[in-house]
Formats: C-alpha cells, structure tokens, sequence
C-alpha cells in the first residue's frame, strides 16, 4: 500500500467514525428514552442499509434524522467504500501484473547472467551489467534490497538463491553466468554445486569470505573465486606502490569517462584471422585495438608473440576504444 492510500484510508476511517458517532449522538437527542446502545444499533443498521427495522417507534424529529442520515450517510459512506476498494485493486491490480510481466522477461532470457545477493559486492555486479547493456537478473531475499533494485529497472526475484526453483525461475538452464556474492560462503559453494547440475556450461564465480573457502568452491564448480579482501590489499598495496599502473587500469576497467575498455573477443572458425599470425594479421593497423593476450584451449599466453598463429575457438584479450573493439569484433567474427 502507498503513502497516497494510507493517507486515504486513515481520513476516511476518521470520517466513518465521525459519521457513526453523530447518529448515535443525534438519536440519543432526539429519542429521549433510548440507551447509546440502541442509538447505535440504528445508526449503524441505517448506514448499513440492512433494514433490519426500527428498536423503539421513532418520532416524528426522529424520522426526519433518520432520512437526512440515510441520504447523506450513506451516500458519504458509499462513497468512501468505493474510492478506498478502487485504490486497494489498482494497487493490486498494477502488481500483479507488474510481477507477471517481470517473470515473463525472466523467462525469455537466454546467455544472461545471474547475481544472487544484492549486497554491496551484489549491487556493483550488477551496476556495471547495467551499465555495459550486458542481460542479468538478480536474486534476492531481502524485502529491502529487493525493492532497491526493483528502484533501479532491474529483474529482479524475490527468493532464496541457495534454493533450485528460486535459480530455475532465474533461468539457470539458459544463463550464460552466475555471480554468487552472498556473505556466507558455504551458501555460494551450495548454488554453485546447484548451478553446474542445472547448466554445466555455466561460468561460475563466487565471493569467498574465508580463503579456506576457495578450494571447495573451485571443486563444487566455480570458475573464479575472489576474496574481497585480498583483491582490496594488493589495490591498496599496488596504490602506494605503482600508483599510475593502478591508474590506468582504474581508467580502462572502470571509468565511464574515457572510451578505453579492455575486453575478450573469440574468434569464429570462419574469421579472416584464422590461420594468420598475429604479425600478418595487423589487427593494430585494422581495427585500432591492441592484443594483451590470447587463449588458446584454455592456455592464457600474455604479451603472445608476433608468430603466435590464430585458430577458431581462441580467445583475444584486447584493449582499445568502443569503436576499435567493435571493429576487431567484426574481424574476429565469420566473413
């Protein structure tokens, strides 16, 4: 219910109670001999409309009363019934198809990702799906934290993430991703175990609090296992350290205000590239983006070689503008 019907629905009881309270006043004015009890019987059989009949004969001043109450009473309290039943259906009404529309996007969601936990590690997670167009829902069981991202134009299921319907309606079947940030680390092992049995595909990573935890992870299914505390340390031990190293990779991970971006790019068995080294291929002079690396089943070869020869399947990792990462998407991509 809304502050506005809230609002609405304390005037009007006020009013009812004001309206109550008058006839039973009037009758016991008028009816001398009648109790506050049997003014308050007909007063409210009146309002009612119930007709139950009259407890003592009225009199003459007590029938005109009676028809000024059931005129203007009634009408009042019609009129109050039926405003305060509209506004309890529209707000039903509009959330009951707001949720239906919501879990009809879920269900249409295909290589999205899921965040479970809308915590602070949960909320930056999905603050920079957000911001990157990149398709996520979100699981959370807080009320609170539900409606905050409810607030931003996320998808949003209200539930417990640790349960298998809860990841079901999440799509976890289809989702490309899940990020597992709940505060409890056993809780991120179990959805990751569940995860890997729903979607063996599924890239799984998880917020370790305890680095005891890592290992059980990694086994229940978790690709990637990142402590917050650790990453904060070597942050803050590189910040003192190498502090325009950090700079620049604050600039091209995560400032929104320069069009500089690192990225991974696979490359189609059908790509131009394929077959070509990386010398021959001159991405630098065609696209504009620069090689980091480049994997090749599942060996990650840093700063690779000149003759490093490309393959379909393998994976770029790049640095460049919007635009330059575009176009080396396009050559990457089948002619």
């Amino acid at each position: 219910m809304t502050a506005d019907s809230t609002t609405k629905f304390t005037r009007y009881s006020l009013l009812l109670a004001i309206l109550i309270a008058s006839g039973t006043a009037g009758y016991m004015a008028i009816e001398k001999n009648w109790s506050w009890l049997d003014a308050l019987y007909m007063t409210i059989t009146t309002l009612a409309t119930v007709g139950f009949g009259e407890v003592h004969p009225l009199s003459t001043p007590g029938r005109i009363f009676t028809m000024f109450l059931i005129v203007g009473g009634v009408g009042v309290l019609l009129y109050i019934l039926s405003d305060f039943a509209q506004v309890l259906a529209n707000t039903d009404i509009r959330k009951f198809f707001g949720r239906r529309r919501m879990k009809e996007r879920i269900r249409k969601l295909k290589s999205h990702q899921i965040v479970c936990g809308f915590g602070r590690t949960g909320q930056e997670v999905a603050d920079q799906f957000q911001q990157t167009n990149v398709p996520f829902v979100v699981i959370e069981e807080s009320l609170d934290l539900t409606q905050r991202a409810l607030e931003k134009g996320m998808l949003v299921i209200s539930g417990d993430a640790t349960n298998d319907e809860v990841l079901q309606e999440a799509n976890v079947e289809q989702a490309e991703g899940i990020v597992c940030t709940l505060p409890d680390d056993a809780a991120n092992t179990f959805i990751a175990l569940a995860a890997r049995g729903f979607n063996e595909n599924i890239v799984i990573v998880c917020r370790a609090a305890n680095p005891g935890a890592e290992a059980k992870m990694r086994r229940a299914g978790a690709h990637t296992v990142i402590s917050p505390y650790i990453i904060a340390g070597r942050r803050m031990a590189s910040a003192v350290t190498h502090p325009l190293v950090l700079e620049f990779l604050d600039v091209a991970m995560h400032n929104t205000g320069f069009d500089l971006r690192l990225e991974q790019i696979a490359i189609t068995a059908g790509s131009e590239l394929v077959g070509k080294s990386l010398r021959d291929a001159n991405i630098k002079a065609m696209s504009g983006a620069m090689i980091l690396a480049v994997n090749q089943n599942g060996n990650m070869e840093m700063n690779p070689s000149p003759e490093v020869t490309f393959h379909g399947g393998d994976v770029l990792i790049a640095l460049g503008a919007n635009e330059e990462l575009t176009r080396l998407a396009k050559l990457a991509s089948s002619k």
